[in-house]
């Protein structure tokens, strides 16, 4: 870390909103005056996201945000991997890492953030070390000698490998589908991994103790059924109205959002984003053709400014014109503003020798979206009051499971379509590799 980064690190201070846990600034500690790599994890609600972005803060002018998908990049203000690096939308090949446009950055680097790395396959991970080597002319270095600071929960994220032949490459090259699994996170000083324990989200701990053993993959029928009391299925809209329904898939999310909209009163009113400049489709934060009617259960997707909401907060739509937006919360009724969400790309200033954020598109449109049902995929991160887990035929992933049912804050908030069986834990073995791979910190 460079001298400047190490002074301005230290002279900053916590954000105002933020209590620093004994964890919280251990991560900052180590990045102050350690050597190696960093993997945060933790379980659901443990304030990952939170430090992440307080530890941003601390050491920023040499810091590059990326993160494996779009959407994940946009929400966490930084790129994703493939577009920095440079890299093909498919199995990385030793002959695919050549110098980049962004050289200049590389070698400016101290540390290298990856949000949500659970989710970055190896041949990734190991294209990224040998894509930092190249750009940084330090061959012999992992990673070109820059920190890797990594996020992400592999309980809840892998990574995807749909292909038996991908699959196999992958386990004979580098042992398997993990990032962990690659060796350059061993060498030098290595990596060190914080757990985060303290969970913010609930404070039921009978919740909080099957919830662990979900998503471990070790929960017992017995303790299952501590969750299955809360079974209640639903028969009519009028049941499930006081919940946010999730479920495995977007079409069933639509359907049971549409069939509600449907079923209030009048025509509903199309709100279209405004789009400029470069903003994929799957990174799109919210819909691009948002329709709504007033009654009409929605989401917040974007912490408020002056904090009458949050992220994944829950709101009835109050009134509505062709460019205004009134929602009711809490018996409260406030006027909604479209917002804007930033594609940023890295760029280099060479007036200031430093590293710049440019922004490369933008999305305007008010932060809503119809919240009578969520995927469980895009319910990750969230925190909500009341919970409908519908699993209909089961989970097909690794950690879906778990997702859905720790959005809740309490038991008594939480319902269920049918009970849960030990099948409906699906839970690979090897995602828990991390914690032989890496000492812990503290």
């Amino acid at each position: 870390m460079s001298a400047g980064a190490l002074a301005a690190s230290r002279s900053s201070a916590w954000p105002s909103d933020i209590s620093p846990t004994q964890e919280f600034s251990a991560a900052l500690d180590y990045l102050r005056e350690g050597d190696g790599h960093l993997f945060v994890t933790g379980r659901a609600g443990t304030g990952k996201s939170t430090l992440l972005k307080a530890l941003r803060d601390q050491i920023a002018g040499e810091i590059v945000v990326l993160a494996p998908t779009g959407l994940a990049a946009i929400n966490v203000g930084g790129q994703t991997i493939h577009s920095f690096f440079g890299f093909p939308p498919r199995l990385i090949q030793s002959s695919d890492i050549r110098r980049s446009r962004n050289g200049r950055i590389m070698r400016k680097l101290d540390f290298l953030v990856i949000d949500e790395v659970s989710m970055v396959r190896s041949d990734l991970m190991s294209a990224i070390d040998h894509a930092l080597r190249v750009n940084r002319g330090r061959a012999r270095e992992a990673f070109g000698g820059v920190r890797l600071i990594m996020f992400g929960d592999l309980h809840q994220l892998p990574p995807v490998v749909q292909e038996a032949e991908v699959a196999a490459h992958l386990a004979d090259t580098h042992g398997g589908p993990f990032f962990f699994s690659v060796g350059a996170l061993q060498e030098g000083v290595g990596t060190v991994r914080l757990e985060l324990t303290q969970v913010f989200r609930q404070k039921d701990e009978a919740l909080v103790r099957v919830l662990n053993r979900v998503r471990d993959g070790e929960a017992t029928q017995e303790e299952l059924d501590i969750l299955n009391e809360r079974v209640h299925p639903i028969r009519t809209l009028g049941e499930g109205e006081p919940y946010v329904i999730l479920t495995p898939t977007n079409a069933v999310a639509r359907r049971i959002n549409i069939a509600y909209l449907d079923a209030l009163p009048g025509n509903a009113r199309r709100f279209a984003a405004g789009i400029t400049g470069d903003f994929n489709e799957s990174a799109q934060p919210a819909d691009a053709a948002l329709e709504l009617k007033p009654g009409a259960k929605v989401m917040l997707l974007k912490n408020d400014p002056d904090r009458r909401w949050v992220n994944g907060s829950i709101a009835r739509v109050s009134r509505l014109t062709d460019k205004q937006i009134w929602i009711e919360i809490d018996g409260r009724e406030f006027e909604v503003e479209q917002t804007s969400w930033e594609h940023r790309r890295y760029a280099f200033d060479q007036a200031q020798e430093k590293i710049v954020e440019t922004v490369a598109g933008t999305f305007k449109q008010f932060p809503l979206r119809l919240a009578w049902a969520l995927t469980i995929h895009k319910a990750q991160g969230l925190t909500l009051d009341k919970v409908y887990v519908d699993l209909a035929r089961g989970s097909f992933a690794h950690g879906q499971t778990y997702v859905a049912l720790s959005r809740c804050r309490s038991l008594e908030g939480l319902a269920m379509a049918r009970p849960l069986t030990p099948s409906d834990i699906l839970f690979d073995p090897a995602a828990t590799g991390y914690r032989d791979a890496f000492p812990t910190l503290v």
